[in-house]
């Protein structure tokens, strides 16, 4: 096929949206990528360059064969430019590559979930982005354009969420409730494009990165990457030995604020590395479109008809200091490619509160009142704290009294046991469910407590489970199954005549399936279904 020049993408704004977008012919990567691959290839290859550089090192020879891997290496990255292709064509993106063992990969453009754009600094620096399409929940369900000019790949994701011959186009866009600046922070207005702001970091929100769980893991993560460029540079032995005997020389507490202090300090770092710059938008047909990252820049796009509902994650810490953070249910998401459904990070809960409310226009699913779960749930989570720590409790002391133990083994304990009971007490109050005219409502957990908001009509099918102490105490687990975000959602330790209930109210044409299950008794459905709501919130 004769190579023609690449024609331009149409600039992005309301024009990429309704107007008609012609197939586009065969087109490369863009040529800086012979900068990036070689350079990727290179540092993937230099352990092993490295182990046979040393291993004839002391040999007699002359000869340096082994270099000849550095130019194969470089030409292995070229050769990836030259046999790489990708058009837009009747209706489906199609990617060519490969030169011995060719690969031709399609996807349809009503298939398409997510575009994202991530750009590491050397991309930055060569004003390059990758471009990774997403046409399910799989890695072998994304194709992968790395590298590409950044408002190539812009253009690119716009003609691809946005182009008029895609039935999902055909639905009205989601205006969603008016959003208050007060609340939000920033005013929802109209941006270049016809984009509105829905929300923008406030640099403040960073005093929230200790506590969470994933400001730790980052701060772990952190510790470890210093730890391996200490060995890199030289013996850590003496380095960590030094500061070993210095922090012993303190006392407790001072260690104790001192590991708080470093902790904090790393997660505020990963917070700021991860969150920098944040910014929601949803565009004219509804597409929410969200930019972040000081060293990685990182866009991601999420086409609006893929999208079944939101969570709230509320960890026992950023509870306690007023705080949340959302993310959005969607399908065609990586759960390993961290971040890409991030709507807000961890910020004041009238902010995320208030930006939900502008994405899902249903204020009883947002913040309504939860129904909870009877007694039967409250018991079974007072058993699974009270029982281990009983048992505990028992062990230590038969222990302190058969071989003469301290009695300050078994001093904490009692304290320990009130901390049980308040924590199963937590966990029910966070237990909950709602069902509304357009979602439903499922929340569960203390110290990592997550409220769920599913579009009713994402939901493709229900399991009822039950365990041994389940059927005991007369609860189950309802599960809902849908092709978006984890896939499936539980309402954990459900009374089962409301399990059902909720089952029919939500998905009455699929009650038959559990016939031969149901409760017994015409009316025991119905009169669950209509029980009043408590007063979880």
């Amino acid at each position: 096929m004769t190579e023609q020049p690449p024609e331009p993408f149409p600039a992005p704004g309301p024009e990429a949206a309704t107007g008609p977008v012609p197939d586009l012919a065969w087109r490369r990567l863009d040529a800086r990528m012979l900068l990036i691959h070689p350079l990727e290839t290179l540092v993937r290859a230099l352990p092993a360059v490295l182990a046979i550089f040393l291993a004839r090192a002391g040999s007699d020879s002359d000869e340096r064969w082994e270099l000849i891997a550095v130019p194969v290496i470089l030409a292995l990255g070229a050769l990836r430019w030259v046999t790489t292709r990708y058009r837009i064509q009747g209706g489906q993106i199609e990617l060519r590559r490969g030169w011995l063992n060719k690969q031709t990969t399609t996807a349809r453009l009503d298939k398409v979930r997510t575009v994202d754009l991530t750009a590491k600094i050397y991309h930055r620096v060569l004003g390059l982005a990758k471009v990774e399409i997403s046409t399910g929940s799989s890695a072998k369900e994304r194709l992968v354009l790395d590298s590409l000019r950044v408002e190539q790949g812009r253009r690119l994701r716009a003609e691809l969420l946005h182009r008029v011959d895609r039935a999902v186009t055909a639905r009205p866009a989601p205006t969603g409730r008016p959003v208050d600046a007060a609340v939000l922070g920033t005013a929802a207005a109209p941006r270049e494009g016809g984009d509105v702001e829905l929300l923008r970091l406030d640099p403040a929100w960073v005093r929230y990165a200790p506590l969470t769980l994933t400001g730790l893991a980052s701060a772990a993560a952190i510790v470890g990457v210093a730890s391996q460029g200490l060995r890199t540079v030289g013996d850590e032995s003496d380095t960590i030995r030094s500061g070993a005997r210095w922090v012993s020389e303190l006392e407790w507490w001072t260690d104790l604020l001192l590991v708080l202090v470093v902790v904090s300090a790393l997660a505020v770092i990963a917070y700021v590395l991860t969150f920098w710059g944040f910014r929601l938008t949803r565009n004219q047909l509804g597409s929410l479109h969200t930019r972040r990252g000081l060293l990685t820049k990182r866009e991601t796009s999420i086409d609006h008809a893929r999208v079944r509902g939101i969570r709230f994650d509320e960890p026992l810490g950023l509870r306690l200091a007023g705080g949340r953070r959302l993310k959005v249910v969607t399908t065609g998401l990586l759960h390993e490619h961290g971040g890409s459904d991030w709507l807000c990070p961890p910020a004041p809960a009238a902010v995320v509160t208030g930006l939900a409310r502008a994405i899902v226009p249903d204020e009883d699913a947002v913040a309504g009142r939860l129904q909870q779960h009877g007694p039967a749930a409250r018991r079974r989570r007072l058993t699974r704290t009270l029982a281990p720590t009983l048992v505990l409790l028992v062990a230590l002391t038969a222990a302190t009294l058969a071989w003469g133990w301290p009695p300050a083994v078994v001093a904490p304990l009692p304290i320990l046991l009130l901390a049980a009971v308040a924590l199963a007490r937590d966990r029910y109050a966070g237990l909950g469910h709602r069902v509304t005219p357009g979602h439903l409502v499922a929340r569960e957990g203390s110290l990592d407590r997550r409220r769920v908001v599913l579009d009713r009509s994402g939901i493709i099918g229900w399991k009822v489970e039950q365990s041994f102490f389940q059927r005991r105490a007369g609860v189950a687990t309802l599960v809902a199954t849908t092709a978006a975000g984890q896939q499936h959602y539980d309402l954990v330790d459900l009374p089962l005549e409301r399990a059902y209930a909720v089952i029919a109210e939500v998905s009455p044409d699929l009650l038959a399936e559990f016939q031969p299950s149901l409760p017994e008794g015409p009316g025991a459905i119905d009169s669950c279904r209509d029980q009043p709501l408590d007063s979880s919130t």
